[in-house]
């Protein structure tokens, strides 16, 4: 989904909503970036299984991985923009009739 870009045939109850287009921008914006930070958890994941399949198991590589922030980072980017989706969604659910 990408509304900014794409013209998106509102359902009928979207389009009996009024000033809608802006707050489902937003949704949109939300399901990326959340897309966007699961995707690269699961890169994390993907790799420490790779590292962990890998004939020869080296200590430096698992201490590389397993010193590596920046998956946190990417759990709190997570976390964030699943909590705003929340809100948005709430917002959305509050202007529907």
């Amino acid at each position: 989904m990408d509304r900014a870009t794409k013209t998106y045939p509102l359902t009928d109850t979207l389009a009996k909503v009024r000033n809608i287009e802006n707050l489902l921008l937003f949704i949109d914006d939300d399901l990326r970036e959340t897309a966007l930070a699961l995707h690269n958890v699961e890169q994390f994941l993907v790799q420490t299984l790779g590292l962990l399949e890998q004939p020869r198991l080296r200590r430096e590589d698992v201490q590389s991985l397993a010193g590596d922030t920046e998956v946190l980072d990417h759990v709190d980017m997570l976390n964030e923009t699943l909590e705003t989706l929340r809100r948005r969604l709430s917002h959305l659910a509050a202007s529907l009739r």
